[in-house]
């Protein structure tokens, strides 16, 4: 993928209605494999002001994508197949939560990445997400 086309993309993401209404954020400004952050807030928190669960899987699915940019093959995408996620600790309302991922494998049609969710050294989820790669 082109640079110009990743910026495009990455600039899509964050766009998103739903992620600015959440705070969605990237770690470092042009560098999409940094990873995402998101402010836990008012608007994050469930009735015991903890990160609402429901949003890792939606943090994990938005970093890994993001991770895969830059290895997609030119004129690929990449859609998401499966995702599964562990809430290890509570991420407080005040805290930031900082994901990041990895690419484990990179295969013709799947791509197979794992990710964390850290306030700051405290790993408080896990996660793997399995994305099919497709045409663009």
């Amino acid at each position: 993928m082109t640079t110009d086309r990743r910026a495009d993309v990455v600039r899509a993401v964050f766009d998103l209605p739903l992620h600015r209404s959440l705070g969605l954020r990237p770690v470092a400004d042009g560098d999409p494999s940094a990873g995402v952050e998101l402010p836990v807030s008012e608007g994050t928190v469930n009735p015991s002001a903890v990160l609402h669960g429901g949003l890792v899987p939606l943090l994990l699915d938005v970093t890994c994508f993001l991770r895969l940019l830059e290895d997609l093959p030119e004129g690929s995408h990449a859609v998401t197949v499966s995702t599964s996620s562990s809430i290890i600790a509570a991420a407080r309302e005040g805290d930031v939560v900082r994901c990041t991922a990895q690419v484990d494998r990179l295969g013709r049609t799947h791509a197979f990445l794992s990710a964390e969710v850290r306030v700051g050294d405290k790993v408080v989820a896990t996660g793997q997400v399995v994305k099919a790669v497709v045409p663009g």
